[in-house]
Parts: C-alpha cells; structure tokens; sequence
C-alpha cells in the first residue's frame, strides 16, 4: 500500500503535473496541496494546484500559507496532464470539476489516509493509519531522501495539527508527534500557526457562530447535538462557509454529546453535513448510508434531500448507532 517507489520512478521522468485536494477542502487538504505543491516546484516541475470548484476561495484561516500563489481555478489547469495527483480523496468524485481531468490524465496517483479509500489511482499511496495526509507526504518525502524547508514544514505541521484536533483527536499517535517534533526543527512556530488558523476569526464568522448556537438542538437521549448553517445566515451575518470548519468542534465538546452534527446548505441549496463523534460511535456508519465518508470519529457527506428530511434521517441513524454501542 504505502510503495513509495513507483512514484519516486514518476517524478524522475515527468515535468507537469496538476495536484488538487477535495472541493470544499479542510486544513489538512490545503496544507497537503500546498506542501506537496512547494515540493515538487523545489524540484523543477511545472505544477497547477486546485481543487474543483467553479469559485475558489482559500479560507481566511489559511490564507498565511505559503504557496498560496500557485493555486488556480480548476479551469486553468492542464486538461489532459502527465500527472494528475488527488490529495486527501477518499474517491474520485471528492474531486468535484477536476473528475475528467484525473481520468484523462497519463497517471493519476491518489495519495490520502482515509481508510475507506476506494484506490482509484494508477499509483495508491494510501495509508489508513496515518493522522493526515499531510503525515503521508511526510513519509514520502523523507523516502525520497529530499529536502524539506521551512515552507514546506509550515504546510505539513498544519495539517497535522488541524485534522488531529491540535494533537487531541484518537488519530494522534507517537509517530504524529515525532513528526511534529521534526517539522518544529524546520523553525516552525506551533504558535504562529495556532494564532492563524485558531485565533482569527472575523467579526462576522462570530456572529454567525452566535447564530448557529442560538438554532442549536440537543437530544440528550440519544446524545445529538446539531445546527443548521443557510445561505440567509451568511448573508444576514457577512461571514463565509468557509469560515465555519471550526464551529462543530464547539458543537462536539458540549457535555453529554456523543455525535455532533452541523447542517451546511451550499449555494445550489445541497445540504453538506459534517460528522464529529467521541469514543466508540463511529460516524461513518452514518455517512456511508449517504455515499459520504472519513474518519470513525470525523466524517461528513452530501444529503439529497431537504433540510427537513436531513435530520430526520440523522436522527434515526445516530439513535441506532448511540444505542447499539
């Protein structure tokens, strides 16, 4: 699974490649886009760094990344490239508008770590294991035996940080925290980057936080807890959906929650849920009913139906999981 060679034989004879993380991407899909992306540019290659969307937007938190520069809307990018590389994609239509770009492309590698990854690539370096994609890249680089600067470190540290809830999630291990030890000998200030991407909200994404607690529902029965973030709250508050990563993490932590859930209408009025859970209760099992995905603890998926018809289905599948575990 975790053969690093085949890629180490393609980046010896390849010049171009297009690297893009999933549509509306967290902090470790940013930073494993951004690390990577800086890598292989050290190297000479010509990249394009994207994701599928028809307006990219980084969000505000992470926009202190270095790299930011080479990312492009997905339409700028090689149609048809040597190597097409999806980043933190548990399957190919996480890729959103760049879907016929990986399938046209000569090879298309799919570097990730969720564990119900569905190895579409060509090249699969997929390690369920790891605690982001970035711990991933990591171990590829340092197979490659090449250097790792401050920038790129800053990137990988991130994701670390981020998609292992600043080092409390299940998902941390002593082989995450080795690696943030090695990343912090790079100059990484662990502070700089808590500051950034945890201590500089907007005005406005507060008082859309304000107004997600304020429609907070919580069913001690079963231990769920939700909110439901809509168009009209973003534009009655002026913050932005990207703005919100954060917010189920306050949802999660409220004594008594065993799956926390935040209910996000997109602008086609698809509604995205995102999945947070403690302990034993494996939000995946609720996603998958919904062709989503992730992590046991942390998952997510995109709900056909209305808003009504979301949490009722949600309800039903948290009190069989809470109440079977």
């Amino acid at each position: 699974m975790n053969d690093f060679q085949p890629f180490a034989n393609l980046i010896q004879k390849t010049n171009s490649f297009v690297v893009a993380t999933h549509v509306q991407p967290d902090g470790d899909g940013i930073s494993s886009l951004l690390g990577l992306g800086l890598f292989l540019s050290n190297l000479g290659k010509e990249v394009c760094l994207s994701w599928g969307e028809p307006i990219l937007r980084i969000p505000p938190q992470y926009t202190f990344l270095p790299g930011a520069n080479l990312i492009k809307p997905h339409f700028e990018c090689p149609k048809k490239p040597e190597v097409f590389i999806a980043l933190d994609c548990a399957n190919i239509e996480r890729l959103g508008n760049l879907i016929e770009e990986a399938k046209s492309a000569i090879t298309l590698v799919n570097i990730d770590h969720h564990a119900d990854n569905e190895m579409f690539g060509v090249i699969n370096i997929v390690d369920g294991k790891a605690s982001a994609t970035t711990e991933v890249i990591f171990d590829l680089i340092k197979y490659l035996n090449e250097e790792i600067d401050h920038s790129i470190a800053l990137c990988l540290y991130t994701g670390l940080v981020t998609d292992t809830g600043k080092f409390q999630y299940s998902n941390t291990s002593k082989k995450t925290l080795k690696m943030a030890e090695e990343l912090l000998g790079y100059g990484v200030s662990p502070n700089f980057v808590f500051q950034n991407v945890y201590e500089n909200y907007s005005h406005e994404s507060v008082k859309l936080l304000m107004h997600t607690l304020q429609k907070l529902n919580f069913l001690p029965e079963i231990g769920l807890a939700y909110s439901v973030i809509t168009q009209k709250d973003l534009a009655q508050t002026g913050a932005k959906m990207e703005e919100t990563e954060n917010f189920i993490d306050i949802i999660r932590g409220i004594n008594g929650t065993k799956v926390a859930a935040i209910l996000k209408e997109l602008p086609d009025k698809t509604i995205k849920v995102s999945l947070r859970s403690h302990g034993p209760f494996n939000v995946i099992k609720i996603a998958e009913k919904f062709g989503g995905g992730g992590h046991p603890n942390a998952a997510g998926f995109s709900s056909p139906f209305k808003e009504e018809k979301t949490i009722e289905i949600l309800i039903d599948l948290t009190k069989k999981l809470t109440q079977t575990e």
